[in-house]
């Protein structure tokens, strides 16, 4: 049987991570994931995306392990807003949920201290025309921090540090404008 192979993979994994584990079982590989949800051992990232992570009671998931989950359930996933600006040293003040965007429009996410806001087909056209992302966190592409300050004030919802724990000598005021003016004509009536 499968059990056993819940030791052996990843804390993060998918369907097929576990069909390739055990090919000769591969057939019976979603009975075993549904015994496994229903027992709480595992909890699936996004439905109906088949990708999971392992339960270990006391240990939340690290940010490399947030990160790879939201990246295989999420194949479009770019940080945005506060969450980037933290991670590029930019912010003083430490977001308490992983702030990132998506084009897929199921938001459905069950991973904990995690919102995913829905961008449009031209915001992903804006972001490469305007050499947007300023490398990676654990894998999952950042927003520079003039697009993210202009994507901030361009759509709502999403957290900003305050304005005083930004270091704004670090950034770009031509770069900035620059964004907003990319972003302008995207912003929600």
């Amino acid at each position: 049987m499968l059990s056993p192979a819940l030791d052996t993979l990843p804390r993060v994994f998918t369907l097929s991570d576990l069909k390739q584990l055990q090919p000769e079982e591969s057939e019976r590989a979603l009975d075993c994931v549904l015994r496994w949800l229903e027992s709480g051992v595992v909890k699936q990232v996004a439905p109906p995306r088949p990708v999971f992570y392992r339960v270990v009671l006391g240990d939340p998931l690290s940010d490399e392990d947030r990160c790879r989950a939201l990246q295989r359930a999420f194949p479009s996933l770019v940080m945005v807003a506060g969450s980037a600006l933290w991670r590029q040293g930019l912010s003083r003040q430490q977001d308490s949920v992983l702030e990132c965007c998506v084009a897929e429009v199921e938001l459905s996410c069950h991973l904990p201290d995690v919102r995913l806001h829905w961008r449009p087909p031209a915001w992903w056209s804006v972001i490469r025309l305007a050499g947007g992302i300023a490398g990676d966190y654990h894998g999952v592409p950042m927003l520079n921090a003039e697009l993210a300050l202009a994507d901030a004030s361009t759509f709502a919802g999403v957290w900003m540090p305050d304005r005083e724990a930004v270091d704004w000598s670090r950034l770009s005021t031509a770069r900035l404008s620059e964004a907003s003016d990319y972003l302008r004509k995207l912003r929600p009536r």
